[in-house]
């Protein structure tokens, strides 16, 4: 991913949360994995639009 999509996906994240890693998963696609104030892992599928955007969802 480019510095750009990371920012993109960045500034989606909920207040607080920040990235902690992120791997292309085996069932295809790219799995970004959080955690928030108090240490708590959340996952996020990360998808692309036509212009290479990235957006995010929650797992």
């Amino acid at each position: 991913m480019t510095e750009k999509q990371i920012k993109q996906i960045e500034s989606q994240l909920p207040q607080g949360e920040k990235i902690d890693r992120m791997y292309s998963a085996f069932e295809g696609g790219i799995r970004v994995i959080t955690k928030n104030a108090d240490g708590c892992e959340i996952r996020y599928n990360v998808s692309f639009d036509a212009d290479d955007n990235a957006s995010i969802k929650r797992f």
